[in-house]
């Protein structure tokens, strides 16, 4: 009897230590709230000049939504292996925020060493402003990515099939390398079906400051090569002080090759204007951002502006191939007040304004106006 009982400790004891070296989490993010969106667009012609006022329930308003599963696993000698599948789904009705993908956020396999880490699946890149890897934004922009409808800086996106490595910390100094066979998924024996992404960015992290820098370069493939005949690389330059009573935020990007900025998308924005924007390479030009964080009454109030100078480049049929300007200012404030540990209530709101100049060739301007308010309730689990 005592030889059975020994042996039902060794094997509870085995089980528990593998139940330890193996550690799930289960956790997400519920944010809905109402919001009301003021939009106007002028392009010089009185009868399509478009106004509309718009009051509903919206969701991700403070914190986008979510739900995840991450896991990690020790295998001894400074050896880890670590999973994340997460989805991003619509509060206000239930549905997925990408349809027929269930983990569309992230789902991911890494394996953690001394010699950095190495991270496998669809995740955020550098410049994406969501995932793992959210760096530049993180980093550089008082919001991490805009206030919802004011931002227009150029992001990149989550891509498919992503192999990143992050080297080890150095004195602060951090390194982070991704690369995409296919941005979209698509299969195929020919790399020219995909999308191909490259970037490199190095993170700084000196106490009070932290800085980043960082390269996204995107090798098109030849179906998006109809609408922007130009491969797209971004460079980016920010960081952030914290200075006590207040974190201070600044950023700066340059890009060429864009197909959106400065809230303008060139493809969905002006398809049927009949300037053929399919001839254009895209967009180039530079952004600035300066925001800041302040501790007020036990919350956090966070302000931003935003200002993008650019050109679409050749717009215009290939008979008048020419380039037209753009400009984008936008500024916007958020107060959040946490009600608990993972409970938060918050206020907010923003304007923004975009301008492209002779637009259709005849001396008229296209204009681009936002106004928003919102607030709603954030319960992270």
């Amino acid at each position: 009897m005592f030889k059975k009982s020994l042996a039902a400790v060794a094997v509870l004891g085995a089980f528990a230590g593998a139940t330890m070296a193996s550690q799930v989490t289960m956790y997400g993010v519920v944010d809905t709230g109402l919001q009301y969106k003021y939009t106007d667009i002028a392009d010089g012609k009185v009868s399509t000049d478009d106004e509309v006022h718009k009051f509903a329930l919206e969701q991700g308003l403070n914190a986008s939504n979510r739900f995840g599963i991450k896991g990690v696993e020790e295998l001894g000698n400074g050896l880890k292996v670590g999973f994340t599948l997460e989805n991003g789904f619509k509060a206000d009705d239930g549905s997925f925020k990408t349809e027929k993908t269930l983990f569309d956020r992230e789902a991911s396999l890494s394996v953690y060493s001394d010699f950095g880490t190495l991270t496998m699946g669809r995740m955020g890149a550098v410049g994406s402003g969501a995932g793992t890897y959210d760096l530049v934004y993180l980093f550089g922009d008082a919001f991490d990515g805009g206030d919802n409808g004011v931002l227009g800086f150029v992001t990149s996106s989550r891509a498919d099939n992503m192999v990143t490595y992050q080297t080890p910390k150095f004195a602060g100094v951090q390194g982070t390398f991704q690369y995409s066979f296919n941005q979209k998924g698509q299969e195929g024996n020919k790399s020219s079906l995909n999308n191909q992404v490259f970037a490199a960015a190095a993170t700084g992290e000196f106490g009070a400051l932290n800085v980043v820098g960082a390269y996204e370069y995107t090798n098109r493939a030849a179906a998006d090569r109809i609408a922007v005949r130009k491969d797209a690389q971004t460079f980016y330059l920010g960081g952030n002080f914290d200075c006590g009573f207040a974190k201070t935020f600044a950023m700066a990007q340059y890009f060429e090759g864009a197909s959106a900025a400065a809230g303008f998308d060139i493809n969905d924005e002006f398809e049927t204007t009949g300037v053929h924007p399919e001839h254009a390479k895209g967009l180039k030009g530079y952004g600035f951002h300066v925001g800041t964080q302040v501790p007020v009454m036990a919350g956090t109030l966070t302000a931003g502006v935003y200002y993008v100078d650019a050109k679409i480049k050749d717009y215009y049929d290939v008979g008048d191939v020419k380039d037209v300007d753009v400009a984008y200012i936008g500024g916007a404030a958020r107060y959040v007040y946490p009600l608990s540990k993972r409970t938060a209530v918050y206020v907010g709101g923003g304007v923004a304004q975009s301008t492209v100049d002779n637009w259709n060739n005849n001396g008229s301007d296209y204009k681009k106006f936002l106004a928003q308010a919102y607030t709603g309730l954030t319960h992270r689990f």
